[in-house]
């Protein structure tokens, strides 16, 4: 019985209950024996249907007799009022299921119930497994070869079992059925609800391999495809209640091409006991399959003895002092997103639209300040709440998850274009995002600083400058509270520059002044977003090849099509007529082609295969089991973990990890390097970016053979790299 986190339902409403069991299982007990009294003075008829609370009930049997020595299928057949439901053998986060006790002549034997796939059904907000309509629960009876032909076998059975809708009601009936005993065997009247039971039950040959393992309070089912691709829909049943939560998501993420992972939360604290064999039904629409497989150890690994290298002295001190320390690295790490190439243009529109304005108040230019600094910080306590909400359901994902994402990335570049577009002056938007014409400053209109805001924290947030990736991993693991403050006041250095120059307004004095070459600045800002938007198309290219590529070149020719019909078309000069349907032919063309390009750039992600590491012979991908090996042979390890989104991570490899100098120090003492890819999600290189307390890349280790790690700091020089190595391999 499953009454754990679950709900006794009354008329009355949901009623909270927490491990009842003994005491439904005496009440039910009683009642049994009440029922069972009350059912023999009636007098039942032999082998016809029981009609109890809002379910009709009857034993029947595939053949039309008994054959000595052989196994036959009697089944007890469920015939249920609309919305009534009854349980599968794990009920799930409440509930009961069906129990028989047999009475049979001596010599046969009743074997296991033949469960068919159960169904979820959503119950006061508890997801629970069971059946509606109809359902027959068939199972096989061995009959003795001492019985003799021509006699008649009478069969009894007492079931019982809880029928619920918005109510729960223990049923229970007194089943039996006569069958007479001969040399064959023909089909039944009701041999079609067998043959239909026998389809409902779930396939015994998996069509792709599977294995499990356990880490900490997650159990992760790794599928590789086989006969078959792998489903999205994918839904796993535990057989035994208390091994994996019903409430919890479950969701199927492709770590690479052909190999998926489901990943499942225990169900604590009823989750004890180390598991060693896991077994249930996986489910995929209409098609079930029975799971049974050992479990594999816990990928847990032996505590780390971590060195610490001694260029990051300053961030390390900052860390040792707690969350002041905490905060601090969080301000300063938002401060430096500013000069990040992601970040710099839309920091220069909001100086470009200060400027402009040199003439407004101090109180007007604070309120573009405090709009721009609150939509800054309200987005990333936003994207951590996302980040929080994901983790707390299962999901293993870091700070700068959004890159991962081909929607976002989609539809990132479709508003960098657009931006890109407006300030080379294709089409005008008058109070738009920029915020750059005078009837924004006479209205005090703080939407657009605020809308600017947004933008910066969205494409700031992913950007792993320097001091960001420690800080953020410590945010991520921390409680939520002191996660948000540490987001929050990363965002607040991020939004530090625009907000000192709007509580001081007199510091725009020192910025040059106001002019024709401002119009000139603007354009030249549409330049760097259009560098932003062939960023993102890179990052699209390694993640999805070049379907992906063509998907977002597509999409930036009928974004282009659409601002220019805008632009054209819908200006005061036109007609009324016309400006509208340029609005609304611009408006579906971007709809349209957004859509599309999301599609395509999913479907160009899911059929590409991500390569190995080409940038050099030494390079090579990385695995534990790799790193283990070398580190068994003798051999020092150095970790690059990146992704080509990660701008501080391309910097690195262009001026120390990839160059003549590194590439022959590692030569020179036998390391072998390893390339951890985070462009796409992973959940391996997600461990063990969170084994080390990061959130997000970069991160780079250096193992020596004595199993002493050395964690480098995020910006390196060939300097920092060869004193680490000299240092732990001399």
């Amino acid at each position: 019985m499953n009454l754990r986190g679950g709900a006794i339902l009354t008329n009355a409403g949901i009623i909270e209950q927490s491990r009842l069991s003994s005491q439904i299982r005496m009440l039910v007990f009683l009642q049994r024996v009440f029922l069972l009294f009350i059912v023999t003075l009636a007098a039942s008829a032999r082998g016809a249907p029981v009609k109890v609370e809002y379910t009709t009930v009857e034993l029947i049997s595939e053949r039309t007799q008994i054959v000595p020595g052989e196994t036959f299928n009697l089944a007890l057949h469920f015939e249920l009022e609309p919305h009534w439901h009854v349980y599968w053998k794990n009920p799930g986060a409440s509930g009961l299921a069906l129990e028989i006790d047999w009475d049979l002549p001596q010599g046969f034997s009743a074997g296991e119930i033949k469960w068919p796939a159960p169904e979820r059904i959503l119950l006061g907000g508890l997801v629970n497994y069971g059946y509606e309509n109809a359902v027959t629960f068939v199972v096989p009876i061995q009959a003795p070869s001492e019985i003799a032909t021509g006699d008649s076998i009478s069969i009894r059975a007492e079931a019982f079992w809880l029928i619920c809708k918005e109510v729960c009601l223990p049923g229970e009936a007194s089943l039996s059925l006569d069958l007479p005993v001969g040399e064959s065997a023909a089909s039944s009247a009701h041999a079609d609800l067998f043959s239909a039971a026998a389809t409902q039950l779930p396939k015994s040959d998996l069509p792709w391999e599977v294995s499990a393992s356990v880490d900490g309070k997650t159990l992760t089912l790794t599928l590789s495809e086989g006969e078959e691709a792998i489903p999205m829909d994918l839904y796993f049943y535990a057989d035994s209640e208390g091994v994996i939560d019903p409430n919890a998501k479950q969701a199927v993420n492709f770590v690479r091409e052909g190999v998926a992972e489901l990943r499942l939360a225990l169900d604590e604290p009823f989750f004890q006991e180390p598991l060693e064999q896991l077994q249930g039904v996986l489910q995929s629409g209409q098609s079930n399959w029975i799971l049974d497989t050992s479990i594999n150890a816990s990928t847990a690994r032996p505590p780390l003895n971590i060195v610490e290298s001694e260029t990051v002295g300053f961030e390390q001190r900052l860390l040792d002092l707690g969350l002041p320390g905490f905060l601090t690295l969080a301000f300063l790490g938002g401060l430096i997103l500013n000069v990040m190439p992601c970040v710099l243009p839309v920091l220069s529109l909001k100086v470009f639209s200060l400027l402009k304005h040199s003439g407004q108040s101090k109180g007007q230019a604070l309120v573009h300040g405090m709009a721009y600094t609150a939509g800054v910080v309200l987005s990333f306590l936003a994207l951590a709440g996302v980040l929080f909400a994901l983790r707390a359901v299962g999901e293993r994902i870091g700070w700068g998850f959004q890159l991962q994402n081909p929607n976002f990335v989609v539809l990132l570049a479709v508003v960098f274009f657009l931006f890109a577009l407006n300030l080379m002056g294709v089409f005008e938007i008058g109070t738009g995002l920029v915020g750059a014409d005078t009837k924004v400053s006479k209205r005090h209109d703080a939407l657009g600083s605020f809308g600017m805001g947004v933008l910066a924290a969205v494409v700031g947030a992913p950007c792993m400058g320097p001091l960001v990736a420690s800080v953020s991993g410590i945010a991520v693991q921390a409680n939520v509270a002191t996660g948000l403050l540490i987001f929050g006041v990363m965002g607040l250095g991020l939004a530090s520059p625009f907000l000192v120059l709007s509580i001081f307004p007199k510091l725009v004095a020192y910025l040059p002044k106001p002019g024709v070459w401002m119009e000139s600045f603007k354009q030249f800002m549409g330049f760097l977003l259009m560098a932003a938007v062939v960023f993102l198309a890179l990052v699209v290219g390694r993640q999805g090849g070049v379907d992906a590529i063509l998907a977002i070149l597509v999409v930036l020719l009928f974004v282009g099509l659409a601002a220019w019909i805008y632009g054209r078309w819908s200006v005061p000069v036109k007609s009324k007529r016309t400006r509208r349907i340029a609005q609304v032919l611009s408006a579906a063309l971007l709809v349209a082609v957004s859509i599309y390009g999301v599609g395509a750039t999913k479907a160009a992600y899911l059929g590409f295969e991500v390569s190995a590491p080409t940038e050099g012979a030494q390079w090579a991908a990385w695995s534990n089991e790799r790193v283990e090996t070398e580190l068994a042979a003798g051999n020092p390890v150095f970790i690059d973990f990146t992704a080509t989104w990660c701008l501080i991570c391309q910097v690195n490899k262009k001026v120390a990890l990839r160059t003549d100098a590194t590439e022959a120090l590692f030569k020179e003492y036998g390391v072998v390097t390893l390339e951890a890819d985070w462009t796409r999600y992973d959940s391996q290189i997600t461990d063990e970016l969170e084994r080390f307390g990061r959130s997000g890349v970069p991160l780079y280790l250096l193992y020596s053979p004595e199993g002493e790690v050395t964690v480098l700091p995020q910006s390196l020089t060939n300097r920092i790299i060869r004193d680490a190595v000299e240092k732990a391999l001399k």
